[in-house]
């Protein structure tokens, strides 16, 4: 694999943060987060709702935790997963590996001929974020186009990685061809595991697998080199209309685990009782602006209420 370039900070590679350092860093910069009781966060997220974080933790948070959690982010709704002890629970699914064995010859015959075309192609290392700024606009617009969501435009991105390269356990890799970014993936590494937050990447160079070869890139250097306990890949989305069986078969393609969970949301108690109507408001809504990711989420939130 070619990584020779003025392009790439291998510097970027070396970043590691404990989970107590990256609370430290969002409180700095003006996130409300708070401490779960076991080793994780519960971060505020696009104004009304909070997360946990890491989002692969399972375990069932208690009902004094979850009523702290309501009370110190005055939040409405709260969103975590577990393993659930019923299939009929099943409503999502978790992509992780945590294999620190792999390799590409343990991959199927057309993932590694993926990868193949892109190492012979590509260059592909960590990024610094002044060039990824620069040239990653055209990769992350023509995905959110593919994936029809109307914020892929500049103001969008400059405003999403200007606020993401602020934290210092964010960092980024991408793929050149030439001088061009032609795919990158924003990277949350904390403690020994390691999030891909975003994979971004332009329509005309699909056929040279720049998301393929960037996946190896991030699974060979912290599962293999680095022996980092686990890469995550996110969750199915809960956004209507969005390629869920295209991006399923990619990730297991290329060496991720789908994990079977149940994804919980809670609303806030005072909330719930106007759920129904919460739905029907948003559904009218999403007739109006089927392209609004905000009202996507929320609308697929507020239909997997029972």
């Amino acid at each position: 694999m070619n990584t020779k370039s003025n392009h790439i900070d291998k510097n970027l590679a070396d970043k590691q943060y404990s989970i107590k350092e990256y609370l430290s860093f969002l409180q700095n910069l003006g996130n409300r987060v708070v401490s779960g009781d076991k080793n994780y966060l519960w971060v505020k997220y696009e104004g009304l709702s909070a997360i946990r974080f890491p989002e692969f933790n399972t375990i069932e948070p208690g009902r004094e935790e979850i009523r702290r959690v309501f009370k110190k982010l005055k939040c409405i709704l709260l969103s975590y997963i577990i393993i659930p002890n019923d299939e009929n629970f099943v409503n999502s699914t978790l992509y992780n590996c945590s294999d620190n064995e792999y390799e590409i010859s343990r991959l199927s015959k057309n993932a590694r001929r993926d990868i193949r075309i892109g190492e012979r192609n590509l260059r592909v290392g960590f990024v610094n974020w002044d060039d990824l700024l620069a040239g990653g606009l055209k990769a992350f617009k023509e995905t959110r186009s593919r994936v029809s969501l109307s914020d892929g435009d500049e103001k969008s991105f400059r405003s999403r990685f200007t606020q993401f390269r602020s934290n210092p356990a964010h960092s980024a890799v991408a793929a050149w061809l030439g001088d061009e970014i032609i795919a990158f993936m924003s990277l949350i590494i904390v403690d020994d595991f390691v999030i891909i937050q975003g994979s971004f990447s332009t329509d005309d160079h699909r056929s040279l697998c720049p998301n393929n070869i960037l996946a190896n890139f991030v699974l060979s250097n912290f599962l293999n080199i680095r022996k980092f306990s686990t890469v995550c890949y996110g969750l199915s989305s809960i956004q209507e209309n969005t390629q869920r069986e295209g991006l399923h078969n990619y990730k297991v393609r290329i060496g991720f685990d789908a994990i079977p969970v149940q994804r919980i949301f809670l609303l806030h108690p005072r909330i719930a009782p106007f759920k129904g109507l919460l739905r029907l408001i948003l559904r009218v809504l999403l007739f109006f602006l089927p392209h609004n990711r905000s009202i996507r989420k929320a609308s697929g939130i507020l239909e997997s209420f029972k």
